[in-house]
C-alpha cells in the first residue's frame, strides 16, 4: 500500500472516532420478553361445593380413549337445579368450574391467558365469568376450551370438560 492510502484510513479512522464521541452513542438496555412455551393443563376444579358432603358430586375423572390413553378431558357431575343467568343464581350456582392449569416458564412476561369456546352452542348451558375465569353450567353439557397465552407467543392447549347429571 501506499502511504497516501494509509494515511487516509488513518485519518478517516481518527475522525469516526471523534465524530462518535461527539455525537455519542446512546446506551440503550434491551430488556427481552420472556415469552410462554406451554401451558400444562391438570383438569379443573369446582369452586362452589366446598358444603357439599357427597364425594359422587366432588369426583372429577379424566376420560380414556378406547385403547386406554388418557385423553384431557375431564368429567364430573352436575348438581341438579333450577339456573339461570340472573346474578343471584350465577352466584350461588354449585356448578361453577375453574380450570387448572401451570403456565411455562413460571418467569414468562406476560401469564395473561385467554379462553375460547362455542359460546353459540353453549348459549343457555354454560356462562363464562371473565373477572373470575370461572364456567358456570346451567345444564349438563360438554364444552371444549382453548387456552390460549395473550403474549404474542400463540402457544394453546385444549381441554374437554363434561358436566354429566
Amino acid at each position: 500500500m501506499k502511504k497516501p492510502v494509509i494515511f487516509a484510513i488513518l485519518i478517516a479512522y481518527i475522525a469516526s472516532i471523534m465524530i462518535v464521541q461527539f455525537f455519542g452513542l446512546k446506551i440503550v438496555e434491551m430488556r427481552g420478553n420472556t415469552y410462554v412455551t406451554s401451558i400444562e393443563i391438570s383438569g379443573f376444579s369446582f369452586t362452589k361445593r366446598d358444603d357439599i358432603t357427597d364425594e359422587k358430586y366432588q369426583k372429577i375423572v379424566q376420560l380414556t380413549d378406547s385403547s386406554g390413553k388418557k385423553e384431557n378431558h375431564y368429567a364430573g357431575y352436575f348438581i341438579p337445579g333450577d339456573y339461570d343467568l340472573s346474578e343471584e343464581s350465577l352466584k350461588n350456582n354449585p356448578n361453577r368450574i375453574k380450570i387448572d392449569y401451570k403456565i411455562n416458564p413460571y418467569n414468562a412476561s406476560d401469564q395473561t391467558i385467554s379462553f375460547a369456546y362455542d359460546k353459540d352452542a353453549s348459549a343457555g348451558s354454560v356462562y363464562f365469568d371473565e373477572t373470575t375465569n370461572e364456567f358456570i353450567f346451567l345444564k349438563p353439557k360438554t364444552i371444549y376450551v382453548i387456552l390460549t397465552a395473550r403474549d404474542g407467543s400463540t402457544v394453546k392447549a385444549e381441554i374437554g370438560i363434561s358436566l354429566v347429571s
